[in-house]
């Protein structure tokens, strides 16, 4: 491994340097100025592109200051020619620049542009684009062509999307896990994944990249893969922007984004605040069973549930010249959820019928704020694609959070109460070195570094209520300070090449992981394992991507990669927490990662108005871990995580896309897959078997050019669970969009589950224990969504950088 490491290094070390040995040749300069050929006054912010006359590949660009001129720098000897263009003025091209060795410096001279011969009152293009649309590695969702969703978060777009599973509390699952990766423009999230998407308002993504099997080049983390945010941006001249106000039956919210451009440097800031309430009821049951004897519990309620989210970011982006550039972005933000319980319960068991019946006041609270720092470095060197790019990325946050559980007579007396509260700050730093270098026609050499910093620090306590007195008392045995250090350094490799038909991608990433995690105090007189835990270990991670292109625009592409799931800190913790009154918990310091073989094989067909495609997919995770439940005490349930086994996923996901007629889109998409797990803990057998498949029904209706009626329809087929099953789910959304003001002002009306029926019902059966229970959210939700921009913001699209964007409707004015 050691061997591996240092030739790898060796390469990287050796690879930019020749870049850099062939920068100092190409020293070419190209400059002029560009003038009005009526007035012959200055021209302020011409596009000036240069392309090899050879091949017509496009070499650089830069635009002129405000006395007109340019200059063009950094180019190999070669002969090239120049495009000139600016708004209101015919273009002109300038054929025949020679760079030579021996004559560097290239003066055009005067260069005039006259003006456009047609006066267009108003030009209109518009580009309609797939909701989905499947790239090599990745699918891609258009949030802009989810009008059902712009209301809400990214969890909500993600709703529409084959592969994902969300429930009423918004918890996603990607192919039956909840285990993967979130990125935010290519950068990782510190919070857990469906945190962190809860938290994006769809009114600010551009797209979203869904990546089922990743290349080397991607951080292996996650059991089901990637989801990678990508943020709106812009590329008009001056100052634009764009703000959204949403308000609805409950929910108000609001975001903006300002840029201002000018010649190397372009600013931006951003800032959304959304706040939203639900309500509704749920009820339910438990048994548990020792020796003879059945308690039971029975439960029935409201729930109610509020929260809200807020950030603001700041940054710009600094182009040192036409090859190199320079961006930096600060961020802060936080988010706050409560979730309160009024429940009746009625507790009763075998030998003693008559129900005993109290009341139960629940209150729960999560939060957490912080800040990120971003800063990247790109070097383009002369060649199309070849570049080196240099990453920091900082994210800290502040957690905290409680859980108040009260019980009550009848009378109103208090008889019990639990509080337990944990807080404490985590952070992540991550570098990065990535070289991609072409080589022949097609080939392209990928490598780099990357090493990530996680440190947290968890304080957890707990407070008893004295009945009678409604005085809350701290409980030292609950007492506790957990450490947790994770470092990991990390080498990577591609290599990739295509021909007419065959296109082929392989890779290998190494890591060397450092952890500990150590119980610095603790007041528990019962520990369950070990008061510290460390490993130091070495992986490896294979990829590899295969591509054949077959007649009549029809392609098929195979995929492998290896994954790992690491635990988080909580896992390892050697005492008991409880969550209520009803269920605690411990963690297992001898807790091994889960390894995820992943295998892929799809075929897309494309057509001119509509796309079909069927994607195929295989999995198997070792060392599974599964949150056991089992007794505690009498009507008290204890989980803690446990390596059970394996388990095995194999489904195909199916997408057709088409025109039912011209002003009538149809997306129809579903998944069909067999999940299997095969384990054992002690003496109970973990082996579960069933085949579960959901699908959605997306409807766009063009009313006209300016006005577009969307609806969504999806269901769930029946779910398990190592030790449960989740009901069938069914809901319905509805949205109507309508352009204002030459499509500078949009309104969306969304009326979400319609039918109300976006309900949960679950039951888990385990060791020593049956439960059952049932949730309700009070919908149908109506909310009002407004779209302003101003000087004709369109979003940026630039390629060949981390946070590229496909984008949705395009349009210029």
């Amino acid at each position: 491994m050691c061997r591996v490491f240092i030739c790898i290094l060796a390469m990287l070390w050796c690879i930019p340097s020749t870049g850099f040995a062939e920068a100092e040749i190409n020293s070419g300069v190209v400059r002029g100025t560009v003038v009005a050929a009526h007035r012959m006054v200055a021209l302020e912010y011409v596009t000036v592109a240069i392309y090899h006359s050879a091949d017509h590949t496009l070499l650089g660009g830069t635009v002129t200051k405000a006395d007109g001129k340019f200059k063009l720098e950094g180019l190999p000897p070669g002969v090239y020619y120049l495009d000139i263009s600016f708004i209101g003025y015919s273009t002109k091209r300038i054929n025949d620049v020679v760079i030579e060795r021996k004559n560097q410096q290239i003066d055009i001279g005067l260069i005039t542009l006259g003006e456009n011969s047609e006066n267009l009152e108003e030009v209109e293009v518009v580009a309609e684009r797939a909701a989905i649309e499947f790239q090599l590695d990745k699918k891609v969702v258009n949030v802009s062509k989810h009008y059902t969703s712009i209301s809400g978060s990214a969890v909500n777009v993600l709703e529409n999307v084959p592969s994902i599973v969300v429930d009423i509390e918004g918890n996603v699952s990607l192919r039956g896990s909840t285990s993967f990766s979130v990125l935010v423009n290519g950068v990782p999230s510190i919070l857990e994944p469906s945190e962190a998407l809860q938290q994006i308002p769809a009114s600010t993504i551009e797209n979203i990249e869904i990546i089922t099997n990743p290349s080397a080049k991607y951080n292996p983390d996650g059991t089901s893969g990637i989801i990678n945010i990508i943020t709106k941006k812009n590329s008009s001249s001056g100052l634009s922007g764009v703000y959204n106000l949403k308000a609805g039956t409950n929910n108000a919210a609001g975001d903006f984004l300002f840029n201002l451009k000018r010649k190397k440097m372009t600013y931006f800031i951003s800032g959304d605040y959304y706040l939203g309430e639900y309500s509704g009821e749920k009820n339910g049951y438990r048994n548990t069973f020792s020796g003879d004897s059945v308690f039971s519990i029975e439960h029935d309620g409201d729930i109610r549930n509020k929260f809200d989210r807020y950030n603001i970011k700041g940054g710009l982006e600094f182009r040192i010249d036409t090859l190199k550039t320079m961006n930096i972005d600060v961020g802060y933000g936080g988010r706050n959820k409560w979730d309160y319980a009024d429940l009746d319960y009625s507790e009763y068991n075998n030998y003693h019928l008559t129900p005993t019946p109290y009341i139960s006041d629940e209150d729960v609270y999560r939060g957490n704020e912080g800040i990120s720092v971003n800063a990247f470095y790109t070097h383009q060197f002369d060649t199309k694609g070849h570049e080196m790019r240099a990453t920091f990325t900082y994210r800290q946050r502040e957690s905290d959070e409680y859980s108040k559980n009260v019980l009550r007579d009848i009378d109103g007396t208090i008889t019990e109460g639990k509080k337990s509260t944990e807080e404490g700050p985590m952070g992540r730093l991550e570098t990065k070195l990535d070289y991609t270098r072409p080589t022949g026609k097609h080939g392209k050499i990928e490598a780099g570094y990357q090493s990530t910093f996680n440190n947290s620090d968890d304080e957890t306590g707990q407070s008893d209520i004295l009945a009678g007195s409604g005085l809350w008392v701290d409980n030292p045995l609950y007492d506790n300070h957990v450490e947790f250090r994770q470092n990991i350094h990390a080498l990577y490799f591609i290599y990739g090449n295509q021909t007419s038909k065959f296109g082929y991608q392989i890779g290998l990433r190494g890591e060397y992981t450092n952890r500990t995690v150590e119980a610095l105090r603790t007041g528990s007189n019962t520990l369950v394992g070990d008061i510290k835990a460390t490993i130091d270990r070495y992986d490896y991670f294979p990829s590899a991507h295969l591509s054949y292109k077959l007649p009549a625009n029809q392609e098929l592409m195979a995929s492998y990669s290896r994954r790992i799931e690491r635990a988080q800190s909580y896992h390892f913790e050697p005492f008991y927490t409880w969550v209520d009154a009803y269920n605690i918990r411990h963690g297992n310091s001898s807790l091994l990662p889960e390894y995820i073989d992943s295998y892929e094989l799809n075929y897309l067909k494309k057509m001119e108005n509509s796309y079909f495609s069927l994607e195929t997919y295989y999995s198997m995770t070792h060392n599974k871990v599964e949150w056991v439940r089992s007794i505690y005490e009498d009507n008290i349930i204890q989980r803690f995580p446990e390596n059970v086994g394996k388990d095995y996923y194999l489904g195909v996901d199916a997408s057709y896309s088409f025109d039912v007629v011209k002003w009538w889109r149809m997306d129809l998409s579903g998944s069909l897959y067999n999940y299997r797990v095969k384990g054992q803990w002690e003496d109970y057998s973990f082996d579960e078997d069933r085949l579960t498949w959901n699908y959605r029904v997306n409807q766009t209706v063009k009313l006209n050019s300016l006005t577009q009626l969307q609806g969504n329809w999806r269901y769930y087929s029946k779910r398990i669970t190592s030790q449960g099953i989740y009901q069938p789910v069914y809901t319905f959304d509805i949205a109507v969009r309508k352009e204002f003001m030459k499509r500078k002002l949009t309104g969306i009306v969304e009326l979400r589950d319609v039918f109300s029926s976006n309900n949960r019902e679950n039951t888990n059966d385990g060791i020593g224990f049956k439960d059952h229970y049932f949730q309700k959210i009070h919908t149908p939700v109506l909310t009002f969504v407004l779209t302003y921009r101003f000087n004709n913001y369109k979003p940026d699209k630039r390629k060949g950088t981390v946070d590229d964007s496909l984008g949705g409707d395009e349009s210029m004015e």
